[in-house]
């Protein structure tokens, strides 16, 4: 399968960003749209670079936000050695990223939480499809169930 088509299955799934970049090189060789790249931006007066975001220990519990596609994410779940793969879970208000590590690329996606309505639905009209999740550990258990361990499984 095509680096092309990972982003493809993970929009499918409901993320709107999907971003592969190729660790050794830090070329994105996957991505859903041109801007959707590794970037420097100001977050205030601090300097972002989002590539030294991927470089960081991502297990460092000090380590309390992750950076990309030009936002600011507060860090709510980690996983992994800090010499092996790495994962982490992250949210801010109705943003959603993920992203992990892998021995070759780095695998970063953006999605948002479905909205809440309390508008009770009429009896018979058919309910409309909300895009997005229930929240940031749902998009996390269905990128691993869907792609991530396949790709871990593969030695990626």
């Amino acid at each position: 399968m095509s680096w092309q088509a990972y982003v493809q299955a993970c929009t499918a799934m409901g993320f709107t960003k999907v971003t592969l970049i190729a660790r050794a090189t830090y070329q994105a060789v996957a991505l859903t749209s041109p801007s959707d790249i590794a970037t420097a931006w100001k977050d205030g007066d601090t300097d972002i670079n989002e590539n030294q975001e991927l470089l960081d220990d991502w297990t460092d519990v000090k380590k309390k936000t992750f950076c990309f596609y030009q936002k600011k994410f507060n860090i709510i779940l980690r996983e992994g050695e800090a010499d092996g793969a790495q994962t982490i879970v992250c949210a801010s208000g109705n943003d959603i990223c993920l992203a992990r590590q892998f021995s070759t690329i780095w695998f970063i996606v953006y999605g948002q939480k479905k909205s809440m309505s309390m508008k009770k639905e009429a009896k018979g009209d058919k309910k409309e499809a909300q895009s997005g999740f229930s929240g940031a550990q749902q998009a996390f258990a269905k990128i691993c169930k869907d792609c991530w361990d396949a790709l871990a499984e593969a030695g990626v």
